[in-house]
């Protein structure tokens, strides 16, 4: 790194030296030119010579300033300073060695004015930018600076139409050979002078660097300088035309080194101080050319084998509690290393959770494979109780019938008692069949009543009982309620009917919006236990027959 550090100072220092001999030679070139001893060629050789040599050391600091200032609109604004400062040196040498006549000698003289009022306008801008973000653009109102330097450049441009910026003697040839300053000029001089103090003192309240007080002086003398040299040149002094050399040559480099002096100062922001920057950060990083030659490392890295480095190209390196990182850059690799005690300590702590609710997960599975066990079990016995609830007096009366089968003396007793036990099981088998289907769904098929009516009309043809029945609801689905109260219903009835009827019929309709089932017996029957158990039915008894009605919308009982 220290390496590194003095290899930049090196070439600060070289730069340095390398544009001071440039400005020796110019100057000599001017000495040599200004000679009346000079040939013409060589006259003209030096002053060729010298132009070339400040147009290109004003392109080469603007190339530098594009690539040093980090704020967008401020490098943009320098850019054009330097832009600026080439145009005024080639208006000069247009003007000097290339005019065909007067007039336009005039006008390119008038043209200098243009940079050297931009320029110091330009330099405000570029303060107002400082202290900005990268991206930041100034608002539109800043741009109203530029309208005095506009104003003036257009002032002199038409001074020979009213003569304020430079006044002629009357009846005399316009030149620069014999003129005198008018009121524009001194404009022209006050706002150059303004627009630079007031960017180096925008400069000065806007600097946010430590410990660079003691060399902000620096910027000041330049300013100083420039403005005494504008007002010794706007007083015409032989001295200064002899020793301070040209108005735009001077400044231009006077400009130029001012400005330097505020990126050197920390007035404006650059990159030039990145690797005192990079190397105080607290960040773990190196850089690397494409050799993996050590170019710029920060105080709080380590160093690392070019192997593991190669190895950090293709993924991240895990060396101890740090991460080992590598990316392409510009010209080379950036390492650094991030810190990851904290991560590794919380995938300890979470593999050691991952391990207990493993565990955990594994006992509530048992407990809910157990819950799930004794809520079968549990729904089961529900199921048992019900059906068992529902059934239980067909499953005494069978418990009654095989009792008597077994005292029975006669075939056609024992024939007699098979079938009511048959017609008793099969009313118990559809019924269970009822409760389970209800207990899923409300609505059942309409045939599943039908079907259960044909089971039971197949079982009473054991006990010489005929009969037909028919089911006609209107529709597809009915409350599995109403038909388990239609069924029992008919149970009922058949129970006590089965003994005397030779012919039974069922008729399951809507009436009136309303589901009736009529059960007509060949017969006369007790009906007591009927109507104790279904109030609402209506039971007539006429010429040995036995009509039942029974209105469906109570649901099963």
């Amino acid at each position: 790194m220290e390496i590194t550090v003095n290899k930049r100072i090196k070439r600060n220092i070289y730069g340095f030296l390398t544009v001071t001999a440039l400005v020796v030679v110019a100057f000599v070139c001017r000495l040599v030119s200004r000679s009346p001893e000079t040939p013409l060629y060589l006259n003209k050789l030096c002053n060729i010579v010298r132009t070339l040599i400040y147009v290109g050391i004003f392109s080469v600091w603007g190339v530098s300033v594009y690539r040093r200032v980090v704020q967008v609109q401020a490098r943009r604004f320098l850019v054009l300073l330097a832009l600026l400062m080439v145009l005024w040196l080639i208006l000069r040498a247009f003007k000097h060695y290339f005019a065909l006549d007067a007039t336009a000698e005039r006008y390119l003289w008038y043209s200098y004015y243009i940079p050297m009022l931009f320029i110091p306008s330009l330099t405000l801008l570029v303060a107002l930018s400082i202290g900005k973000q990268e991206g930041y653009r100034l608002p539109t109102y800043a741009f109203l600076s530029l309208v005095p330097a506009v104003a003036l450049s257009v002032l002199t441009l038409t001074n020979d139409l009213h003569q304020c910026v430079f006044r002629f003697p009357e009846g005399s040839v316009f030149s620069e050979s014999d003129y005198s300053y008018g009121t524009g000029y001194f404009l022209t001089v006050v706002w150059g002078v303004f627009s630079g103090g007031a960017s180096l003192a925008l400069m000065f309240a806007k600097n946010r660097v430590p410990k660079t007080r003691r060399i902000l002086w620096i910027p000041v003398i330049l300013f100083a300088v420039i403005v005494v040299y504008v007002i010794l040149y706007a007083s015409r002094i032989p001295f200064v035309f002899e020793i301070g050399w040209d108005l735009a040559v001077f400044e231009c480099l006077a400009f130029a080194v001012f400005l330097e002096s505020c990126i050197s100062s920390g007035l404006i922001q650059s990159n030039t101080h990145y690797a005192e920057l990079f190397r105080a950060s607290s960040l773990s990083a190196l850089i690397f050319d494409k050799d993996y030659d050590l170019r710029y490392s920060s105080d709080s890295s380590g160093t690392f084998g070019k192997d593991v480095l190669e190895r950090a190209e293709k993924a991240p390196v895990a060396i101890g509690n740090e991460l080992l990182h590598n990316m392409p850059v510009s010209g080379g690799r950036a390492i650094w290393t991030e810190d990851i005690s904290e991560l590794l300590s919380a995938r300890d702590d979470l593999e050691e959770t991952q391990a207990e609710l493993k565990d955990r997960n594994g006992f509530l599975q048992y407990s809910y494979k157990r819950e799930e066990e004794n809520r079968i079990v549990e729904e089961q016995n529900r199921l048992y109780d019900l059906l068992q609830s529902k059934t239980q007096k067909q499953i005494d009366g069978i418990d009654g019938l095989v009792a008597e089968y077994g005292a029975a003396k006669t075939d056609r007793e024992r024939k007699r008692i098979i079938a009511k036990i048959i017609i008793l099981g099969t009313f118990i088998k559809r019924r269970k069949d009822f409760v389970l289907q209800t207990d899923n769904t409300p609505d059942l098929p309409e045939n599943k009543l039908t079907s259960a009516f044909a089971e039971s009309f197949r079982a009473l043809g054991f006990n010489g009982v005929k009969g037909a029945f028919s089911v006609d609801t209107g529709k597809e689905y009915v409350s599995g309620e109403i038909l388990t109260y239609a069924y029992d219903f008919f149970e009922d009835v058949i129970e006590v009917a089965s003994d005397k009827a030779k012919l039974i019929t069922v008729r399951v309709r809507e009436v009136k919006g309303t589901l009736r089932v009529n059960i007509t017996v060949d017969c006369e029957i007790g009906t007591e236990e009927i109507k104790n158990k279904y109030p609402d039915a209506r039971i007539d008894a006429d010429d040995g027959e036995t009509e039942l009605c029974l209105s469906l919308t109570g649901g099963a009982k």
